[in-house]
């Protein structure tokens, strides 16, 4: 048997081929998707809706499945984060964010090693986070509507207080909202 292409040949044989791979592609889909268990009906959407006013802050929300916060402080004196019992949680300065081991805020994030955490003891100590005035982390506050389940238009409000490095300045605020939106 002596097979030969022919210029009429490797046309039609190119046709025939994208037909099958059509077909191949069909019947697979035809099964439908996998099952999956535990897929959530909906997302939890963070904004931000008070600022501070404390020259060279900026905040941002990373939008994920779970909302965080980032922070990138560009200012002259210091600013402290205060966690969610009111401890000192991080400190921003312009070239470094530090973390206070012994806040429960700390503790409780998913990115805090717990070795250092356990061996800072009760008063804990400041280590630093990063060096570029940068940092963002999954706050609790923003996760506030976690047991939300399908009721579209759940709503709650977030309070994350910032301290200036002045004693004499009063607690700020970064606040917003949390939005259940429900998938289509």
């Amino acid at each position: 048997m002596n097979f030969e292409l022919s210029r009429t040949g490797t046309p039609a044989a190119l046709v025939l081929f994208g037909l099958m791979s059509l077909s191949v592609s069909g019947l697979a889909g035809a099964h439908g998707a996998p099952d999956a268990d535990n897929i959530p009906s909906g997302v939890v959407k963070a904004s931000i809706t008070e600022q501070p006013g404390i020259p060279g802050l900026s905040t941002l929300i990373l939008d994920a499945p779970r909302p965080g916060i980032m922070l990138s402080y560009r200012g002259d004196a210091p600013i402290t984060i205060l966690g969610t019992e009111g401890e000192d949680f991080l400190r921003f300065s312009k070239n470094r964010v530090e973390a206070h081991t012994g806040s429960t805020s700390w503790q409780a994030l998913p990115s805090a090693t717990q070795g250092v955490a356990n061996a800072a003891g009760d008063s804990g100590t400041w280590i630093t986070l990063s060096n570029s005035g940068s940092f963002g982390w999954l706050d609790p506050r923003l996760n506030a509507l976690q047991d939300a389940h399908g009721d579209a238009g759940e709503f709650a409000q977030w309070r994350i207080p910032v301290k200036p490095a002045s004693e004499s300045a009063s607690i700020r605020h970064i606040a917003g909202e949390l939005t259940f939106k429900t998938f289509p």
